[in-house]
């Protein structure tokens, strides 16, 4: 039988290798494992600390901080003190069961956990190095574990166990197994650990290579040319130390870099290929000499003294900079040895904009995570944002000098991330600079874009000189590259594949960002987008010579953006009634000067011939699918791509509505102007032709309330808006309701004013700061779509209503088609009397029946001068009032106050609305016209320029039409004397317009206008 080596006292309640009773088992093995919480806290905090060491952080600066690697070092001797924290706990339960009550062996058993735990604490509360505070622990365990064996196995231990069978321990094997091995594994590994860290920090620290000077080719050599519009480039394409990197270099020289010959002759430019210092002394040894014959031949290596890791490319980039400062250049463009860089299109684009200031250009990246590249990478940041700044990708970006200047003027406070790009971001946060967006440098390597600029040819670098070949043979650069996918922000139409699979959206103007991110989406506050000027026969061609191009007018950019005014026809021409004729005629009542542009799929060139002979300005522009994709009027990818496929979206219920609703948008943005359907009236015009505003109308349908401005139902129609070009609101818009994927064609509002109510009710105060203008309702749209047919049919009052209440406060009436074209307008209608009063009587033929429409129904009409019988001068207050467009929001009621009133009526002594003075009928063009105007008392101003104020003016044009005798009496001004002005009073002024006719016949038609000058009131 064998002996137990247990006490008898224990008897059969033997349950575990320690021979404790059932009851005392779960104890001990509690206290055995809290001996194991001091190296499982170490372990779970060094291993925590690892994974968040920013690269920035970790090595080579002034202060040098923990790595990954310390931390890493410093989990293994946690491994090694818990397990030789378990071994001493087990060893010391063990003896003092033998001899001791079960009760006192786990009081010295807590006693010794205890004490563990406090010299741990002890330790660590001293600080260091996670390294240094471990070994010292696991130092202190050893001690104790080597006492432990030597008291265990003397002779004085063991007399009382002597007859026990079971051998002694053998000292060495278990020292060995113990203690030696564990200790000789972690310690091998902790130098290993310290010796290549040591090698990194020799050749990493750019602060301790200070004293490196730059080597080889580090003369300066960019100097500008003398020619006045001379521009010059500096280039830095950044390389390495390896025999890969040497390769791609001489692939550049025998490709891209020749294009650099191709620029312009009134640019100057230099380059250099930028790598750091050896990464280690034998990359030295074997690579330098090489290097050394490669600069001798070639003369276009520099060597920065920072180290050449890919991990620090930011203090190289840095270096590289600093180094520029001593050449004279306009722009630096940095790129890789990798990428392929149209340099003949970037150098001549720099050329055409001549030296610029705070110019920042590259792929631009926007809201995005810190971690972008890699998710699963966790850095412990200290920039107190959520997100990156808006940053440019490393592939390439182009600076201005004063940006370089920026950078490196506090070299001293800089910190370095392991992504240059995202670098230089950091280094201008702050300076409020916003890179501009250049969709054609390209990250991604398996795409290829006819116009692309930049691309990267990182695995297959001798494909550049398939490019270079393509480009040198005048081929489509892309030809044999066998790349079908879709290059980032281009339309993917008919590719292989879509870029917004990888989490991205695009947009044009701004760069690309997170397709769905968890953090809000930081705005830049910016409403417009600052479009560049087209250059005819450079960048842009005509669509209408000299007139209308694919990306500008003549008018856009100048002081008379106001004149011009886009329709849209998609009906059959023989739709096009008599109120639609009409529509346009009063345009050119108000304003003879304007210059309509007619966007039609159906109306023929000649549609509007009997109204250009009269000297009207009207054009139609033919659009279809081929043309709106050659003309480039899409905003972006999506639109493209929603233009590209319209065989397929013609087949919806609301296409052409939408067509609509999307070509208003693309007009206005690119062009600027008015834009208006074709069932407005215009009553008045604007008093400020700089305005730019959107009507406002109430829905009664209470679903609306979702997506109106407020709780009253306010909207924003489309019918008639007024915009400069360049407002970002129609590209947004447009952009995500007219995108490929993203359009909904069973959605009829989707795209008209919920899109645009939607839109501004998220940006209204940045929209309203840059003088957008909402107007009340009753300017644009004084009648709901609910009653506009009370406007057509009799009413006595209806003389009353349009002189006492719709010309104080409207300049336009919406007739609301859809409710409105089956509906006759009613004699002594309000629209009867605006149509009888805004009539220029131009025989034209019906589109419907060919008839003459005129007032003889024939093309034979008389002259008559149209103007008021009496005229009411109203003086202002020498008080100026307010001038801030944006001042006239829509307000909750139909009442407008009277500061509001003041801006909307015309200004004092300009005749508009019912006072408005024109010629109707007669010649199209007449051979002598006389205007005469006099006054009795005040004084008159008139003509194109306004000549200067006198009793009578009088001008004598030469074959002119209808249209420029128009425009001279539109330019009418009535100016009151200042006696009048502070007292009131009458005045009488005579309007005179004569011609001869074919026959020698004088024809003369003349009014006479009552003038009342009403004092001004009383501030």
């Amino acid at each position: 039988m064998q002996t137990s080596s247990a006490p008898p006292l224990f008897g059969k309640k033997i349950l575990s290798s320690l021979n404790v009773p059932r009851r005392y088992s779960i104890p001990v093995i509690l206290l055995r494992a809290l001996s194991l919480l001091p190296s499982l806290l170490g372990f779970t905090y060094n291993t925590k600390a690892a994974w968040h060491v920013a690269e920035r952080d970790a090595g080579g600066s002034i202060y040098l901080y923990n790595t990954k690697s310390d931390y890493w070092v410093a989990t293994l001797w946690c491994a090694l003190a818990g397990y030789w924290s378990w071994i001493l706990m087990t060893s010391m339960i063990r003896r003092w069961l033998y001899h001791y009550e079960v009760n006192n062996a786990i009081v010295r058993l807590l006693t010794l956990t205890v004490l563990n735990w406090s010299t741990s604490a002890f330790i660590s509360s001293k600080g260091g190095s996670p390294t240094k505070i471990w070994m010292t622990i696991c130092f202190v365990l050893l001690i104790c574990n080597i006492l432990k064996l030597v008291i265990a196995n003397s002779p004085k231990y063991h007399r009382k166990v002597e007859d026990v069978s079971s051998p002694r321990i053998n000292l060495k094997s278990t020292a060995v197994k113990v203690l030696v091995l564990p200790l000789f594994i972690v310690t091998c590994w902790t130098m290993y650990v310290g010796i290549q860290q040591t090698n990194t920090l020799l050749y990493t620290t750019s602060q301790l290579m200070r004293h490196q000077p730059y080597l080889l080719d580090t003369t300066a050599s960019v100097v500008s040319t003398s020619a006045p519009a001379s521009v010059a480039v500096m280039v830095l394409v950044f390389s390495s130390w390896s025999t890969e990197a040497a390769e791609r270099r001489q692939i550049l020289r025998d490709s891209s870099l020749r294009l650099l010959s191709n620029r312009q002759p009134n640019v100057s430019v230099s380059y250099r290929f930028v790598i750091g210092q050896p990464p280690s002394a034998w990359t030295q040894s074997v690579m330098g000499a090489s290097l050394v014959d490669e600069s001798n031949q070639h003369h276009d290596v520099l060597v920065v003294p920072t180290s050449d890791l890919d991990a620090h490319r930011s203090w190289k980039v840095f270096s590289a900079l600093k180094w520029s400062m001593d050449a004279n250049y306009d722009y630096l463009v940095k790129t890789n040895d990798d990428v392929f860089v149209r340099w003949d299109r970037l150098l001549q684009e720099l050329a055409l904009q001549g030296s610029q200031s705070l110019y920042w250009k590259g792929l631009v990246y926007r809201n995005m995570a810190w971690n972008f590249r890699n998710p699963k990478k966790t850095v412990n940041v200290d920039f107190g944002i959520p997100v990156l700044p808006s940053f440019t990708s490393g592939t390439l970006y182009t600076l201005s000098k004063d940006m370089v200047e920026r950078v490196v003027q506090h070299d001293s406070t800089h910190r370095y991330s392991d992504h240059d790009d995202e670098n230089l971001a950091l280094w201008l946060f702050g300076t409020a600079i916003r890179p501009i967006h250049d969709f054609r440098i390209q990250d991604l390597e398996n795409v290829c874009e006819e116009d692309i600029l930049a691309k990267p040819f990182t695995s297959s670098p001798s494909l550049m000189k398939t490019m270079y070949d393509n480009i040198a043979n005048q081929r489509p650069q892309c030809t044999n590259l066998k790349i079908d996918h879709c290059a980032v922000c281009y339309p993917c139409h008919g590719k292989a594949d879509d870029w917004r699979m990888l989490d991205l959206r695009c947009d044009h103007a701004k760069g690309v960002s997170p397709l769905v991110s968890s953090y809000e989406q930081i705005s830049d506050g910016v409403v417009k987008d600052d479009l560049p000027r087209s250059v005819i026969g450079e960048n842009d061609e005509w669509i209408i010579d000299g007139i209308l191009s694919r990306k500008t007018s003549k008018y856009s950019d100048g002081d008379d953006w106001s004149l011009v005014y886009w329709v849209c026809w998609t009906s059959d021409s023989t739709t096009f009634t008599e109120r639609h004729w009409r529509a346009l005629e009063m345009v050119w009542v108000h304003e003879p000067r304007a210059v309509i542009f007619m966007i039609s799929n159906t109306l023929p060139q000649s549609f509007f011939d009997d109204y250009t002979k009269y000297g009207y300005n009207i054009k139609v522009v033919h659009f279809n699918k081929d043309n709106l994709l050659n003309w480039q009027w899409y905003f972006g990818p999506g639109t493209h791509d929603w233009l590209s496929d319209w065989d397929k979206w013609e087949k919806g219920p609301f296409f052409y509505w939408h067509l609509t609703d999307y070509i208003r948008c693309l007009l206005l943005y690119n062009y600027g102007g008015t834009y208006m359907d074709m069932d407005a009236l215009w009553i008045r015009l604007p008093p400020d032709n700089n305005m730019e505003f959107i009507g406002s109308d109430y829905t009664s349908v209470e679903s609306d309330r979702q997506w109106t401005l407020d709780e009253t139902g306010l909207y924003l129609p489309q019918g008639l808006m007024r915009f400069k070009r360049g407002w970002k609101l129609f590209r947004e818009m447009a952009e995500t309701a007219f995108s490929a994927y993203t359009y909904d064609p069973d959605c009829f509002n989707c795209g008209g004013p919920k899109a645009i109510t939607t839109y501004v009710r998220q940006h209204r105060a940045a929209l309203e700061n840059a003088g957008f203008t909402i107007l009340p309702r009753q300017v644009l749209y004084p009648s709901s779509y609910l009653d506009i047919h009370k406007y057509l049919l009799p009413d006595l009052l209806a003389d009353h209503e349009l002189r006492t209440n719709l010309m104080r406060t409207s300049w336009n009436i919406h007739l609301f088609g859809k409710m409105t074209n089956g509906l006759s307008v009613q004699p002594g209608s309000i629209v009867d009397l605006v149509l009888r009063a805004f009539d220029l009587d131009l025989p034209h033929a019906s589109a419907k029946t060919g008839e003459i429409v005129s007032s003889t129904a024939t093309r034979t009409v008389p002259m008559r001068l149209v103007g008021p019988r009496d005229y009411v001068y109203h003086a202002r207050s020498s008080l100026p009032p307010p001038t801030a467009a944006a001042t006239i929001v829509a307000p909750s009621t139909d009442n407008i106050d009277p500061a509001t009133s003041l801006l909307l009526e015309a200004a004092p002594g300009k005749l508009q609305g019912l006072n408005v003075v024109y010629i109707r009928g007669g010649p199209s063009t007449m051979a002598q016209v006389t205007i005469d105007v006099d006054v009795a008392v005040g004084r008159v101003q008139m003509g194109l320029p306004l000549g200067e104020p006198s009793l009578k003016s009088s001008i004598f044009l030469k074959d002119a039409t209808q249209q420029q005798v128009n425009a001279v009496l539109n330019s009418l001004v009535y100016l009151p004397s200042s006696l009048h002005v502070a007292n009131g009073g009458k005045d009488l002024m005579h309007i005179s317009v004569s011609y001869q006719d074919d026959h020698l016949v004088k024809i003369a038609d003349t009014i006479e206008v009552a003038i009342f000058v009403v004092e001004a009131d009383e501030p």
